[in-house]
């Protein structure tokens, strides 16, 4: 009897081990799929910005964007990207600072987890313009 409850609590610690990692690997998961899509988002932004030349301005608070330096993204069912100016209730948000100093410079972020959750930030990047 005793080496029975023995090998059950030790098969019962290793299935919540598993079941424990299965979690885990689904948590990871979940962020570098947002990571690469943000990132994605980002270079899209970059290239953008780079052949428009925008005017010097701009902030890179997720929390007061400056107006005009800023698109919240989403996905459409068919894969398509949909940005809007004014619509804080999607998946991502993009802010922007370019700096005029000597040759511009431009800053990208992408934030996740926009509205009343705490903005993430996922991916941040500066280049010339």
């Amino acid at each position: 009897m005793l080496e029975t409850l023995i090998a059950l609590f030790i098969l019962v610690s290793g299935l919540v081990s598993v079941a424990s990692m299965f979690s885990v690997t689904t948590g990871v998961s979940f962020r570098n799929r947002q990571r690469s899509t943000a990132t994605m988002l980002l270079y899209e932004k970059m290239e953008e910005l780079r052949s428009s030349g925008p005017p010097p301005g701009g902030s890179l608070d997720s929390k007061h964007p400056e107006s005009g330096f800023v698109d919240y993204v989403r996905f459409a069912t068919d894969g398509r990207i949909l940005v809007s100016r004014d619509d804080p209730g999607v998946a991502y948000q993009r802010v922007w600072q370019v700096q005029d100093v000597g040759s511009p410079i431009i800053t990208i972020a992408v934030f996740a987890g926009i509205g009343p959750a705490l903005p993430i930030e996922l991916a941040r990047a500066t280049g010339p313009r």
